[in-house]
């Protein structure tokens, strides 16, 4: 069984002391501890089907803009460029489906979660939230807009602006399906632009306008 953590970061990074930092010194998630901690886990839940199947885990990053400075040897990482001969040697690699594989397959996609439970979300209101967009890469929102680009000032990773904007407007959707999705809704809600101007073309772009003496925006 094949497991994968599959990374998307863009840019510049090194590895030292067992540790991933951006070229800016700013230390970034471990994808190697998560690969672990998923490895573990998911041995576990095998274990407690009744299966002993090998597990062998990689990291992938897939980003063909991604570069790793002393990337380690010793590691199972999947990089870039490595990506299209590792595709070959697993299609090349023989195999035999069985009946405790079927059995295998049946369970865990009866285990698999693909609502949400609503009875366990809590309670919240647009002034109680976080307000900001955060980086889709780690998560972090401490981004900052850097001409026509969202830049993680955790991981380096960097999204095209307009796509952000959009991202962000689909979350707050997501989040207040009631609310009115305006210009200066979405100005406050992202928190790190000023211009109201790049909200209203992106807007314009790619939503329906409605209304008359203000600009309403609906998906």
């Amino acid at each position: 069984m094949y497991l994968f953590e599959v990374k998307n970061y863009e840019g510049d990074y090194y590895y030292e002391s067992g540790r991933f930092y951006t070229i800016y010194k700013k230390e970034i998630t471990n994808a190697l501890l998560q690969i672990e901690r998923s490895e573990s886990l998911l041995r576990q839940l095998l274990q407690n089907l009744g299966y002993r199947i090998p597990i062998k885990a990689y990291v992938v990053f897939i980003n063909p803009e991604f570069y790793l400075y002393q990337a380690p040897l010793d590691k199972p990482i999947i990089y870039p460029n490595q990506l299209n001969q590792f595709m070959k040697k697993l299609n090349n690699h023989p195999s035999t489906l069985k009946d405790h594989h079927k059995r295998l397959d049946d369970q865990l996609v009866s285990m698999h979660q693909t609502g949400i439970n609503k009875d366990k979300i809590p309670a919240y209101n647009l002034s109680s939230i976080q307000k900001g967009i955060n980086c889709c890469s780690c998560h972090s929102f401490s981004v900052t807009v850097s001409g026509r680009k969202l830049v993680c000032d955790v991981c380096g990773y960097t999204e095209d602006l307009d796509n952000s904007i959009i991202r962000g407007v689909n979350e707050f959707s997501l989040l207040f399906p009631n609310e009115k999705i305006t210009t200066n809704v979405i100005h406050d809600w992202f928190q790190v632009l000023d211009s109201k101007k790049t909200f209203l073309r992106v807007l314009k772009n790619n939503c329906d306008a409605v209304g008359k003496k203000e600009f309403i925006f609906i998906k």
